[in-house]
């Protein structure tokens, strides 16, 4: 079994502005099409070279003013498509389902997706705390679940989203195996990530830095792997890299299980 995460910020690239510490102003907000397009392609082309069983994907916009599709997650199974793979999948909004933030414009289009090569049931779940409150739970085979998750940038907020985290897991896999990964916005190396492992009773599996190094990340933040998976002590574990591919300012990352 081989997944793939990855944030790929809204496929605006990645633009070192201020040192990388804001994304482009211009694309942020208005978008970019020669931009989204070539990364539309490089995030296809590294699925195609991976050929990954399921695809994690955090931050796609399902078609609000700034994309030059009517939606991403559409336009990636299609370029697949095209390549001879075949993928379905499952997209939801990452803010919540029938909440305020995703009835505002723009918003609403915001949306996480996980790919997967043949039929797995998905279902989405919504965090009580903070913004980004989505987990998508996939049936990766009877006995192994699949939690992808894009954790909030307030600490306080996290804390809480860890522990509801940390439940939803213990309702929904029972002697099932569990395997978490995602964008946890954990800047401060594993602290908080070792606190929810032993709460979990899961292993950290660390595949290194996945943000770029920015000029001020030595006074700011103690950690750049902000992207990375966590699993059951009885999951063989065959590979956990960083994939040298700078699609936005995350770089993918990937899991190879036996089994």
């Amino acid at each position: 079994m081989k997944i793939l995460t990855c944030n790929a910020g809204y496929l605006l690239g990645y633009g070192n502005v201020l040192g990388g510490y804001v994304p482009p102003p211009v694309g942020a907000v208005l978008g970019d099409a020669e931009v989204e397009r070539r990364k539309l392609e490089q995030l296809a082309s590294v699925i195609d070279r991976e050929r990954p069983d399921v695809v994690s994907l955090l931050e796609v916009d399902r078609g609000s003013h700034r994309t030059v599709t009517d939606c991403q997650f559409r336009t990636i199974l299609e370029s697949l498509r095209e390549r001879g793979l075949s993928y379905g999948g499952e997209v939801a909004n990452k803010y919540g389902n029938g909440g305020v933030v995703e009835s505002v414009p723009f918003f609403g289009h915001l949306a996480n997706a996980v790919l997967s090569r043949s039929e797995r049931p998905t279902t989405a779940h919504y965090l009580s705390a903070g913004r980004k409150r989505l987990v998508l739970e996939v049936e990766l085979a009877a006995d192994t679940l699949l939690f992808a998750v894009h954790l909030s940038l307030g600490t306080r907020s996290r804390a809480r989203q860890f522990r509801e985290l940390a439940e939803l897991i213990e309702r929904r896999a029972g002697s099932r195996d569990v395997i978490v990964t995602g964008d946890f916005n954990t800047f401060d190396e594993t602290g908080e990530l070792a606190e929810f492992a032993g709460r979990t009773e899961l292993e950290l599996r660390v595949p290194g830095e996945t943000i770029p190094k920015r000029p001020l990340d030595d006074y700011l933040v103690a950690s750049r792997t902000l992207d990375l998976f966590l699993c059951s002590p009885t999951v063989s574990v065959e590979r956990c890299d960083v994939l040298d591919v700078q699609l936005s300012d995350h770089r993918p990352i990937v899991l190879e299980t036996n089994g």
